[in-house]
């Protein structure tokens, strides 16, 4: 048996060794395309200051895209089995859809020059607050009111999103056109202009949610199999089911109001991490997805930055998501 066992152990740290590698190769690329690439095209020489100051910037961007990588893979895969779906991504709740409505209304009601809006610690604090908030008030009264029926949970957060985000559009179309494009900016990604106080607020609460979840990856491996298997092997499923709840609203909240909204990005990585080290153990896969995440973030904004794209990498992650769901189904299908 030890012998099965092994060639798979050596295959998963194969794996996330070539991630951690290529992760490194990214982070260079990206630091490249931000310092010397730029300094290339617009005829300039890279001064050893001009690269300090460049760095100091580099730095809290990379962190915060690792950090938010990190948060968004872990709280997708733990979703992902809870509500036994691999099609399926904490966004349907409706993250996204309240970051974007939190602030136009912001902007909306009180002005784009406005303290509520401009304040970084105001503005992160009401964001991140709002989306808890929010998800609390659905797990504890939908969950209880259908007996932690997860299915009409996710029905539920399509139908707030949905709501929400038509709302949001009208808001958008009746502000004057310099108020929209500072919402625009406010929710488009921009790893570039992170501010460092409020990363250094977000990251040891993003480093407890992805804790706490990772110290219970033996009792997501048992909640897999089923509520009626994970009873019967002595896990309380129904507590277990909203603490994960809970720790994925906090996760996704706090990560979302700090980068933007990625909403396919766990999607994608846990998938992939899922193709490629062929286990169902959740410690592999939370590495495993962790990395294939910040990979995906790294990279792409380092290629952005050194094609000087003018797409967002976000609209590519999506685009490319929302392929991948399409073939996931179909293949769920067949089988």
């Amino acid at each position: 048996m030890a012998r099965l066992v092994k060639p798979r152990n050596i295959r998963i740290m194969a794996v996330l060794t070539l991630l951690l590698a290529l992760i490194a190769g990214a982070t260079v690329l990206y630091i490249y395309s931000r310092t010397y690439a730029n300094a290339n095209r617009l005829g300039l020489t890279m001064h050893p200051a001009a690269f300090e100051s460049i760095m100091a910037r580099i730095r809290p961007a990379m962190m915060s895209m690792i950090a938010a990588s990190a948060v968004l893979a872990v709280v997708s895969l733990s979703f992902q089995t809870i509500v036994r779906s691999r099609v399926l991504t904490p966004s349907m709740i409706g993250f996204d859809s309240i970051f974007v409505g939190t602030q136009t209304v912001l902007v909306f009601v009180f002005g784009a020059y406005s303290v509520w809006f401009q304040n970084p610690y105001v503005n992160y604090a009401i964001t991140a607050g709002v989306m808890i908030l929010t998800s609390f008030l659905m797990f504890s009264f939908i969950l209880r009111s259908s007996k932690n029926n997860v299915i009409f949970l996710l029905m539920f957060g399509l139908v707030l999103s949905g709501i929400v985000g038509s709302g949001t559009r009208y808001l958008q179309v009746i502000m004057n056109q310099s108020e929209f494009f500072h919402v625009q900016a406010a929710t488009m990604v921009n790893v570039n202009n992170i501010n460092t106080n409020i990363a250094n607020i977000a990251f040891p609460i993003m480093a407890i949610v992805v804790g706490a979840i990772l110290w219970r990856h033996r009792r997501l491996d048992v909640m897999a199999l089923g509520p009626d298997q994970a009873k019967g092997l002595g896990i309380p499923y129904e507590r277990e089911l909203r603490i994960h709840l809970i720790l994925i609203a906090v996760g996704m909240s706090v990560a979302t109001a700090l980068i933007g909204s990625l909403t396919f990005l766990g999607l994608l990585a846990v998938n992939a991490a899922r193709e490629v080290l062929k286990t169902h153990k959740h410690l592999p896969l939370f590495f495993g997805s962790s990395l294939m995440a910040i990979l995906t973030l790294v990279a792409g904004q380092a290629v952005m930055e050194l094609l000087q794209g003018a797409v967002p990498v976000t609209v590519i992650i999506n685009l490319v998501g929302c392929t991948y769901i399409f073939y996931l189904v179909l293949k769920e299908n067949k089988t």
